[in-house]
């Protein structure tokens, strides 16, 4: 069998979520005798070649250009676009295009494919296609809380926020047109996952879809040896706690330094910070309320992971999570983490090794495990052993990709 896996973007350009989760399925796919290859698309613009052909990491991967008018402040339907990838399908021949995003390569590819009689899943990693800012986090002071179901004026009054148009006829017309194009594009996907219930209740509320989404967990995207696991915080020394991945407002990280502050351990961040100003904000902060920081950088796979300094994980995140793959990343190392209340990170209440609090109570939270040598031991015994991999996932996969293949 061979799989074509659709995403918006993908290594080495970018190393996001979305992307890292495609990455290893598409070794897992391998792994099972599947033949595996990567459609995306990338930041950069057009520069006089519609695709460019690559291989990463042994898979075949096929880059398709944008021009600047196919950008997400332009329409969704990207007919120039589709043309392209269409032409890629039919020199590929998969029996099944498993769409992972097209938020960059625009919609249509999923009806294309299902004109041509080549089987199509979707998994929806974020939610995304209940909001044309993304996240479903409005901006803060204006009053806005995010609409359930189709309702969408308050979308509208949301994104002009950004947008500044005069014309909010013009506004409404986009929003509408925006959720028709997803809407279609989504009809068109024979099965439906996401890797968690809240993922797949919040699409299925929100789009709305009324039809049933399958839940697929990622699980642990590469297997770890025994030997990498952080260490348990010793009698004498001092709490290390800390988070890692993008290091950007909306994920919680001046609530994070305000809730360490007056505890006696070390602040360690690792990633990178998306916004200069935003680091100097986060440092003016550490100076002010005394919280030692260590601010690690930027890292890649080839480095330590980041959860290895830790003796406990912190992710605060303001978004509306739709799993959280840097708590799998932590968990897997043995490290206890205490994650937000927001969308998905609730369910990993339900399992060892995680305390939920809410933004509010943050520093209670921090505090209280942070201070009890015995409960953070506890919580580190607690972990599960099992915490599933993308090579289950990818069995799953396969499962509903032969359904896809038949109903074709």
């Amino acid at each position: 069998m061979k799989v074509a896996l659709l995403s918006s973007n993908f290594p080495p350009e970018i190393h996001a979520g979305t992307e890292m989760v495609v990455v290893a399925l598409g070794h897992a796919l391998q792994r099972l005798g599947i033949e595996p290859v990567v459609i995306t698309s990338s930041e950069k613009v057009h520069s006089g070649s519609d695709l460019q052909r690559e291989v990463y990491e042994g898979m075949d991967v096929v880059r398709v250009w944008k021009h600047l008018d196919e950008w997400d402040q332009h329409r969704l339907d990207r007919p120039r676009l589709t043309s392209i990838v269409e032409r890629v399908l039919a020199d590929e021949r998969p029996d099944v295009l498993h769409v992972h995003s097209f938020s960059q390569l625009g919609a249509g590819i999923t009806q294309s494919a299902r004109r041509h009689s080549i089987g199509t899943v979707m998994t929806f990693h974020d939610v995304w296609v209940t909001c044309p800012r993304f996240f479903r986090v409005p901006p803060p002071g204006h009053g806005i809380e995010c609409p359930r179901g189709a309702e969408r004026e308050v979308c509208v009054r949301c994104c002009n926020l950004e947008l500044h148009h005069p014309d909010l006829a013009l506004v409404r017309r986009a929003v509408h047109g925006r959720d028709a194009s997803v809407r279609r594009e989504v009809e068109a996907a024979q099965e439906l996952t996401a890797p968690t219930q809240t993922a797949a209740r919040m699409v299925q509320e929100n789009l709305p879809c009324p039809r049933p989404i399958a839940v697929v967990p990622h699980g642990l995207l590469r297997p770890l040896p025994a030997t990498e696991r952080a260490l348990a915080l010793q009698p004498g020394e001092r709490l290390r706690i800390g988070t890692y991945g993008n290091l950007v407002e909306p994920k919680g990280v001046l609530e994070l330094v305000a809730a360490a502050a007056g505890l006696d351990c070390e602040l360690h961040l690792a990633g990178a910070f998306l916004d200069p100003g935003f680091e100097r904000t986060v440092r003016g902060l550490c100076v002010q309320l005394g919280v030692d920081l260590h601010y690690h950088g930027a890292y890649s796979p080839a480095m330590p992971h980041p959860a290895l300094r830790l003796h406990l994980a912190v992710f605060p995140s303001k978004c509306q999570e739709t799993y959280g793959l840097v708590v799998d990343e932590a968990l897997a190392r043995g490290v206890p983490a205490v994650v937000s209340d927001q969308g998905a990170l609730v369910e990993r209440g339900a399992h060892g090794g995680v305390v939920v609090s809410s933004l509010p109570n943050l520093r209670l939270t921090l505090h209280d495990v942070g201070r009890s040598p015995e409960r953070l031991a506890a919580l580190r015994s607690s972990v599960p052993a099992d915490l599933g991999s993308i090579d289950g996932a990818a069995q799953r996969y396969v499962e509903l990709y032969e359904k896809a293949r038949s109903a074709r």
